[in-house]
């Protein structure tokens, strides 16, 4: 798994040091032997320890983020559980095929998959990038999650997966106090970033996104221009993603069906949108979906992020945070009409 690096682990240490670099994070553990000390909830067993027990889903009560799903029991207790927005329509796109992201480390570009079983956690293989939260025998529901909504899926070379509200759930940053869950919008698009075309989010106990209270901002494109943006990424680099809009919807009102949806992925809000550097306040809303979620809307206007929305480096090999590359202004949307940036002045 690329964000929980363990390659430099080759002889014996006196401490164990967990340190957040950009995108990057690295684990240095007591002995090359020992590779499983992922975090605070994590003990010193053999790396090749693997889940014997039916996985547990339980519940975090935080104050940014709401009710969100965590792991409940074993190694893993505690670590964030995530969705990806390209895992629907019936079919699931964090994959185990090979490519090449962003990673700021030994490896600027580094080979990874999107995927992949959750022993190689334990085991610590890098090249996961978001290893499968998997179960063996069915996952059983803590207080306050929903079994009803608790499944899984099996797949190649993974295992059964878990499952809530029939999206796949993933594993990425261990434990935190306070709770800073470093996937929680994450944006992973097209190169340089890792290449798998959508967004990470928290899951609610309902079994929606659970993003937390958006923040809108003054976005620069290429070209100079100044756009509405969102800021992703917000616990680890954070950076202004260009938003768009579609020109034939009406105001007030979020249609995107599930094909569009894969491409424009809503931006969600727990409660009204925060506002930066040339945003008016006063435009600035959020209209509720059917399915409970809240999007934020500008002039009434619902919001959406590309999914293959190209960020940039700066020549310190880090994300540039003033904006995106807005590639997705003039793309064609459900029905005739395009999506399109949103000018600041």
């Amino acid at each position: 798994m690329n964000r929980l690096e363990r390659n430099r682990v080759a002889r014996r240490v006196a401490a164990v040091s967990h340190q957040r670099n950009g995108r990057h994070f690295v684990a240095v553990t007591l002995s090359a032997t020992v590779l499983a000390l992922l975090g605070p909830a994590i003990s010193s067993q053999p790396s090749s320890a693997s889940p014997s027990t039916r996985a547990e889903v339980a519940v975090l009560s935080t104050s940014a983020y709401g009710n969100v799903l965590v792991v409940g029991n074993g190694k893993l207790k505690g670590f964030p559980l995530y969705a990806f927005s390209g895992d629907a329509g019936g079919k699931i796109r964090c994959g185990t095929t090979r490519a090449t992201g962003y990673d700021l480390g030994p490896d600027v570009n580094m080979p990874l998959t999107c995927t992949g079983p959750e022993r190689d956690l334990l085991n610590g293989v890098k090249s996961d990038d978001w290893p499968a939260f998997t179960t063996i025998g069915k996952p059983l529901a803590g207080i306050g999650v929903s079994s009803r909504l608790l499944g899984t899926i099996v797949r190649a070379g993974i295992g059964a997966q878990v499952t809530y509200a029939g999206h796949p759930l993933y594993l990425f940053d261990p434990v935190s106090k306070p709770f800073t869950p470093q996937g929680e919008g994450y944006m992973e698009t097209v190169k340089p970033l890792a290449p798998w075309h959508g967004y990470w989010y928290l899951v609610s106990t309902t079994g929606n996104d659970a993003p937390g209270r958006a923040t809108l901002e003054q976005g620069t494109l290429p070209d100079g221009s100044n756009v509405l943006s969102v800021v992703m990424d917000a616990n680890v680099s954070p950076l202004n993603a260009t938003v768009y809009t579609f020109r034939r919807f009406q105001p007030h009102v979020s249609i995107c069906d599930t094909k569009c949806s894969l491409t424009w992925i809503p931006v969600l809000t727990s409660s009204a949108p925060l506002t930066g550097k040339n945003v008016d306040p006063r435009l600035v809303g959020e209209v509720r979906l059917d399915n409970g979620a809240e999007q934020a809307t500008y002039n009434g206007r619902p919001l959406f992020l590309y999914a293959k929305e190209k960020a940039f480096l700066t020549p310190a090999i880090q994300l540039k945070s003033s904006g995106t590359a807005g590639n997705g202004n003039g793309q064609s949307g459900s029905g005739a009409g395009t999506f399109e940036t949103i000018p600041l002045r």
